[in-house]
């Protein structure tokens, strides 16, 4: 009679006590008890504080969802893990592919710092290649660098229109990135033509700084690969050999315009814009 009793009294507290679970994608556990489980959604009761709160949750939000029963429901057992592995990675490395038609090479390398920040760091070679030709604003008689670096911000996305797990990535989406570039190269120009001599030339350093606010959007197309789209707008300073330079003939404040990591928006201007198109490796 005392075992029965026993055994009544741990039935009882089993069933009483026992709740459904919920295991979300990110890892989250909320037990509660589950009122429906319908086609893109499961609606359940869990408790705050002494407070009964109803939430309704997204499948596609949902690994699997247990009841008190035993009964197990996977909605994305397998995507689960891919979601994981892919939110894992949080460095990209990314080549420019706009940069190699303007004589130049752009190497960029991004870090995760948090759920919706990044550093981003671009650096590149100016002069990958050289022509016969020479004229005031030739840009294939340059040699030099460029380094670019900034700050990423995510900006908030509606979860209601993901649709593919890469799209919840920390680092997918549209951002906003504060940017400062540096540029310095030396260009070989026409200087005059001596009948006893032949065409002479003349070395002429360039230095162009500027802070960008760049706006983006980067995409993962697979587990592996993302492709970042952005544009740049800001203020910016260059200098000749060394000298800054000012408004008034024969000089301009711009003599170069372009100045591979940024663009002056005219001769007298000091605004600068920027764009790039990459292609990037996650690890």
């Amino acid at each position: 009679m005392f075992r029965q009793l026993v055994g009544l009294l741990l039935l009882w507290s089993t069933t009483s006590f026992a709740q459904d679970s919920l295991v979300y994608l990110s890892g989250r556990i909320v037990t509660g008890q589950v009122d429906e489980i319908g086609v893109e959604t499961v609606r359940y009761r869990t408790n705050s504080g002494d407070a009964s709160v109803n939430v309704v949750a997204e499948k596609r939000e949902l690994q699997r969802v247990r009841l008190k029963d035993g009964q197990e429901f996977v909605f994305n057992g397998r995507s689960s893990e891919i979601q994981a592995a892919l939110v894992d990675k949080r460095d990209i490395l990314s080549l420019d592919v706009i940069a190699p038609a303007l004589n130049h090479v752009v190497v960029g390398y991004e870090r995760r710092l948090g759920d919706r920040t990044s550093l981003n760091l671009r650096a590149g070679y100016i002069g990958i290649a050289e022509r016969a030709n020479y004229n005031y604003d030739n840009l294939w008689q340059s040699k030099g660098f460029l380094v670019k670096a900034g700050v990423k911000f995510m900006l908030p996305t509606n979860r209601r229109r993901t649709t593919v797990l890469r799209a919840e990535h920390p680092l997918a989406g549209w951002y906003l990135m504060p940017e400062l570039s540096l540029s310095d190269w030396d260009q070989k120009r026409y200087y005059y033509y001596d009948p006893y001599v032949g065409s002479t030339f003349r070395t002429v350093r360039y230095t162009s700084a500027a802070l960008q606010l760049v706006v983006g959007r980067q995409l993962m197309l697979g587990e592996r690969v993302s492709f970042d789209v952005h544009a740049g707008l800001g203020y910016g300073l260059q200098w000749v050999d060394g000298e800054q330079q000012y408004e008034g003939y024969p000089y301009y404040i711009n003599r170069q315009n372009y100045s591979f990591s940024h663009a002056f928006t005219g001769s007298y201007s000091p605004m600068v814009v920027s764009g790039g198109l990459s292609f990037g490796y996650l690890f």
